[in-house]
């Protein structure tokens, strides 16, 4: 994370993002940390290009039992004086990178 805040404040930008160094992908991350989601470990779909991610299975309902970025956040934070953006993969992206109940 401090490297890429490092970056950024030399590249001069005005609002910084932590840098993601933690997340395999945009929804794999977000996926393991909420209840009701199951992931294969080697269910492999390609998404785009050369690029391929584990969809989640919905098996029961969502829930998200604990903050999921809070910790990361912090760290950034820390480490600069700009303002630190938070980053998050909405519901709608997640819902369509997922393999979804039919109930």
């Amino acid at each position: 994370i401090a490297l890429m805040i490092g970056i950024q404040e030399a590249l001069g930008l005005d609002i910084l993002v932590h840098g993601e160094p933690e997340r395999t992908d945009m929804v794999e991350f977000f996926g393991q940390q909420m209840d009701g989601m199951l992931f294969s470990q080697n269910g492999w779909v390609q998404s785009f290009g050369s690029r391929c991610v584990r969809p989640p299975t919905f098996w029961s309902d969502i829930s998200r039992p604990k903050a999921m970025t809070v910790r990361e956040y912090k760290v950034a934070q820390a480490l600069t004086k700009k303002p630190v953006k938070g980053m998050l993969t909405g519901p709608v992206t997640i819902l369509n990178w997922s393999f979804p109940r039919v109930d």
